[in-house]
């Protein structure tokens, strides 16, 4: 299978590409660079995109419920910021390293769950499953930011926080916010890769990608703080 058949194939045929990786080598630096660009020209665009009175609402939407209050001149200079140069910058790189270092971090994760109980796992076939399924995340990625230019909205959402019930800004949204579309399919396709690559039987490697997944979730929605897996 070609390397280009192998990124198409997670979308279409994850198990021809799980089966196809414990025969050949993996290039697994390939969809980790694919994803850092999506990270990096989705942060840009969006500032680009998306007009500053837009910015200046959705900041103020997030900040009502807390109850802080911020000086109205501060936050319309901090919009008129949003497209310099250095801001677009940071914005790109931010991206870039923050997708990069959940995914090393995910790759880690997973390794030791899996060798702890008794998958035939090492580094390289974990953060192989993460990188190539991290495709999966960049597709929705772009999807959120396709539509939020399109609709020129930010908020944008493909996840359980549509749910017209749950306020924001509480736990339960942001719970909700990271129970989504893309993530539900990237974590079967993440069960299914490690449950052929580590040896393990198919209801076993669901298991172990998404009990840890959501113990994680539940944490960082607890911390107020979101993964871009």
């Amino acid at each position: 299978m070609t390397e280009g058949m192998r990124l198409l194939s997670v979308f279409i045929a994850p198990n021809r590409l799980f089966a196809d990786l414990t025969e050949r080598r993996s290039r697994w630096w390939l969809p980790l660079i694919i994803i850092i660009i999506v990270a990096a020209a989705t942060a840009v665009i969006l500032r680009l995109a998306i007009p500053a009175e837009v910015w200046l609402e959705t900041m103020r939407q997030n900040i009502a419920p807390s109850g802080a209050e911020m000086n109205q001149e501060y936050l319309e200079l901090a919009v008129s910021r949003l497209a310099s140069p250095l801001a677009l910058l940071f914005a790109g790189l931010g991206g870039a390293l923050q997708v990069t270092a959940v995914t090393f971090i995910l790759g880690l994760i997973f390794w030791a769950v899996f060798a702890i109980f008794g998958g035939k796992i090492n580094f390289t076939k974990s953060i192989t499953i993460v990188t190539y399924t991290g495709l999966i995340s960049a597709l929705g990625i772009l999807v959120r930011v396709i539509l939020s230019v399109a609709l020129q909205r930010l908020d944008i959402q493909t996840s359980l926080a549509v749910i017209p019930l749950l306020e924001t800004n509480t736990y339960l949204f942001r719970l909700a916010s990271q129970i989504e579309f893309f993530m539900v399919w990237r974590l079967l396709v993440m069960g299914l890769g490690f449950s052929i690559l580590a040896s393990v039987s198919r209801t076993k490697g669901y298991l172990l990608v998404i009990l840890p997944w959501l113990a994680l979730v539940a944490l960082v929605s607890l911390l107020k703080i979101g993964i871009g897996m």
